[in-house]
């Protein structure tokens, strides 16, 4: 086979897919529209401030009471504190690290230059609430949530409460959340927040209140069930001496949910990700894992006929339920900002039409606008008849020209924050900030009052926590996680993410802010003394967790989990999803591994010196090595050596990673896990170890669902025959074997087309027969990216 022309290998795959560009933007709006999707949020807490000639009332602490004793509730965790000593309390965290280390449990930090990727702290101490008092919880956030979708339909609808004069039209207008696009549609199912995330803080008497709502794209329950699940692995004694609530099936509860927002039997539910750039990216692709879901880019979908459709390598599927992890500005650019390349064009009028769910529903987020946050208790009031179970904090609303007169004079003592801010971005926090950073927000302030409230700030409840010299409390607070289903009823697992500040005497929580999280634990206190708890009577019983359903998590083991295609009578006979950008990612993923092998193996050679001039040289001019042909071969050598270690290999190492996060949706979590350790060791510097590692994680693909298998191997078997080309190498062997790889994906796809290609290129052996290979190799790639 002759070569007309010396090929460089050093191609890139955003190159040949012709997307760098689209990219770029991508990234750029994913890090935009972080704020509602963010786990980045910051706690700010409300009372009236004391004088500063009181005292500073003390925190209610979370296991024990104000004479030092442990809560009757929190015995067992109490015992276990005081027979464990700190080293192998250390212990345990390293190991929880170590399993989010592993796992790829990580956050963005958007107010870092490079937007760096941090592992979120987690600490093995459990918060505890007693399920009687989880009951006001419970009870609570169902009636909030229910009188919220009440307003949000009201007002796009008859506007009772605004023409009532409870909730002034002028604030609603004025949400930059409130969208004119939702008037009048008349949904299927009439819930707009499908899914919240009600924060709650205790105040020094141990009283619940409502920070403030979520309502658009709440993030943190993948938080929530890691830590348990590290709870459950480290703390497996613990747990089977204390009746603790489950939450393991809070995705099913999610499906059921997301199924119920529509009339259709059996809905294709998908989750709409702004891609993996985005702060909450894990939980995306977590959540899609765990519901046996398509997790889907914009580009997956199209709107054909006012109906979604989204783009799978059997053809299109149509789409039913979109849950969307992405913000209302970012999901059409055909009704929104008109520069989105995150959302799908026309998706709009599909939602008009009645043909597709959307959830949250768009202008959700009118209702947790932090200047309505006030009037929440007048909704319940006005919707249901009832007084508010969870009360509210005490907001100054910086648009009245008292309140706001108080907040300039007190802005040392408050907590001031955007009206639509979200992860602790753009607030001033008083009483930790210098006299020049609160002039200039105090000039933020006077340009625009309505875009400001402020609080008084209150010290939150601590729990005891481990640090570097030893368990000292901590403040915290809780973000529970609310469904709301279709025919109204409100769904809560009993839990929900406790965060924590890690820095003593900090009442921010933010993860941003060396902010962390622990597990949850709701423990059933029915067999304790009725003095010893409290009930309001609302809510039933708590199920405590049994030896069943902790054991079930190991029931599919050997089952690998797949989005599987709706509408069939078994899961057995329906097929997997699988979408054409994610397929193309698998081949990348494939081509990449198999050159990292290569060029492991050329740098072993170099070091062993095991490579002649004539060899050198070859691989110089044919694949692309920054050297110098002219210089002496000792030099050469390093030069390659140096090329390597610099640039080809991370820049392999980051294309794996690329593939792997956009591949996670249809990879089983343990090969997930495998993957993640390649980066770390190649950024240790240890190359050959990740190259034995890709061997690992080249057995658990093979062991996947046959597809996902078959578009990698592909991938793998034309970098082979691609390298063979350009290094004018014998081909035929491995013609045959890419042959066999296309003859083993789906039939009626396009792939198959290159079946007639390889047989031409294998009777002919030019060189551009293989051009043809690859041109149209490159073509179908390009499909629905």
């Amino acid at each position: 086979m002759n070569q007309k022309s010396s090929q460089s290998q050093s191609q890139t795959q955003n190159k040949d897919e012709g997307n760098t560009k689209n990219q770029s933007q991508s990234q750029s709006q994913s890090i935009k529209s972080h704020n509602a999707d963010s786990d980045n949020l910051t706690v700010t807490t409300a009372k009236e401030p004391l004088p500063k000639s009181e005292k500073k009332a003390k925190s209610f602490d979370e296991l024990q009471t104000g004479k030092g004793q442990y809560r009757p509730v929190a015995q067992v965790v109490g015992n276990w504190l005081d027979n464990i000593n700190m080293d192998a309390l250390n212990y345990l965290n390293e190991q929880a690290e170590n399993i989010f280390y592993r796992k790829g449990v990580t956050f963005t930090v958007y107010s870092d230059a490079q937007n760096i990727e941090r592992m979120i702290p987690f600490d093995i101490i459990p918060r505890i609430i007693a399920a009687s008092e989880w009951k006001q919880i419970e009870a609570g956030c169902k009636q909030r949530i229910t009188a919220l979708n009440a307003f949000l339909h009201d007002i796009y609808h008859d506007q009772a409460i605004m023409k009532a004069d409870i909730v002034p039209a002028s604030y609603v207008y004025a949400s930059g959340c409130y969208e004119p696009w939702m008037m009048g549609i008349e949904l299927d199912k009439p819930i707009y927040s499908h899914i919240s995330g009600i924060d709650l803080i205790r105040d020094e008497t141990g009283k619940f209140c409502v920070l403030e709502d979520n309502l658009r794209t709440p993030s943190g329950v993948s938080y929530m069930l890691e830590s348990r699940n590290i709870s459950e692995t480290l703390l497996s004694d613990i747990f089977a001496d204390t009746p603790i609530m489950g939450i393991s099936d809070y995705p099913n509860r999610l499906k059921a949910c997301l199924a119920s927002s529509t009339s259709k039997y059996d809905p294709q539910v998908v989750i709409l990700t702004p891609g993996r750039f985005n702060s909450a990216y894990y939980e995306h692709a977590f959540l899609a894992h765990e519901m046996n879901v398509p997790l889907v880019h914009g580009y997956d979908l199209v709107v054909e006929d006012s109906k979604v459709y989204m783009q799978g390598i059997r053809g299109k599927v149509q789409v039913d339920v979109i849950y969307r992890r992405i913000d209302d500005p970012y999901i059409d650019p055909l009704a929104f900002q008109s520069d989105s390349i995150l959302g799908v064009s026309g998706l709009m009028s599909a939602y008009r039409a009645g043909n597709v769910v959307i959830v949250n529903a768009p202008g959700t987020g009118v209702a947790d606008d932090k200047s309505l946050y006030p009037f929440v208790p007048d909704m319940i009031k006005f919707y249901l008849n009832e007084e508010p179970i969870l009360p509210n904090i005490e907001t100054y609303q910086c648009r009245k020209p008292d309140e706001l007169k108080y907040v300039l004079d007190n802005l040392d003592k408050l907590v001031v924050k955007e009206t639509q801010g979200s992860g602790g971005y753009g607030m001033l926090i008083g009483p930790t900030s210098t006299k020049k950073e609160i002039e200039e927000y105090r000039l933020r302030l006077l340009e625009n009052p309505a875009g400001f409230i402020a609080q008084p700030t209150i010290s939150l409840s601590t729990n005891p926590t481990a640090v570097s010299d030893g368990i000292a409390p901590r403040h915290i607070d809780l973000r529970p996680f609310v469904l709301s289903h279709g025919d109204g009823s409100v769904d809560i697992v009993p839990g929900g993410l406790t965060r924590v500040a890690m820095v003593e005497g900090s009442l921010v929580v933010n993860s941003s802010q060396g902010g962390g999280i622990k597990d949850t634990w709701v423990v059933d206190d029915s067999h304790l003394p009725s003095s010893t708890k409290k009930t309001n009577g609302q809510a039933d019983r708590c199920t405590p967790a049994s030896l069943d359903s902790n054991s079930s998590a190991h029931t599919n083991y050997y089952n690998r989990v797949q989005p599987l295609e709706a509408g069939y009578e078994t899961l057995d006979d329906a097929p997997m999803i699988l979408l054409l950008s994610t397929a193309s990612h698998l081949i990348w993923l494939g081509r990449y591994s198999e050159r990292l092998y290569y060029y492991d193996d050329v740098m072993k050679k170099l070091i062993k010196d095991d490579l002649k001039k004539s060899q050198v040289k070859h691989l110089i001019s044919h694949l692309g090595f920054d050297v110098d042909e002219d210089e002496s071969l000792r030099t050469m050598k390093a030069q390659m050596l140096s090329d390597l270690e610099k640039n080809i290999i991370p820049n392999i190492v980051q294309s794996i990673d690329d593939n792997v996060q956009e591949a996670k949706g249809v990879i089983g979590k343990d090969t997930a896990e495998l993957y993640n350790l390649i980066k770390r060791l190649s950024s240790a510097g240890t190359y050959r170890a990740a190259t034995l590692q890709l061997h690992a994680c080249n057995a658990a693909m093979k062991q996947e669902h046959p597809t996902v298998t078959g578009f990698w191997q592909l991938g793998r078997h034309f970098e082979q025959l691609e390298r063979a080309v350009l290094l004018e190498e014998d081909s035929i062997e491995i013609s045959l074997e890419f042959k066999y790889w296309i003859n083993e994906l789906p039939e009626n796809t396009r792939w198959r087309e290159l079946t007639r290609l390889a047989n031409q290129m294998i009777r002919s052996k030019k060189f551009s027969d293989f051009e043809l290979i690859s041109k149209e190799f490159n073509i179908i790639l390009r499909q629905g990216v």
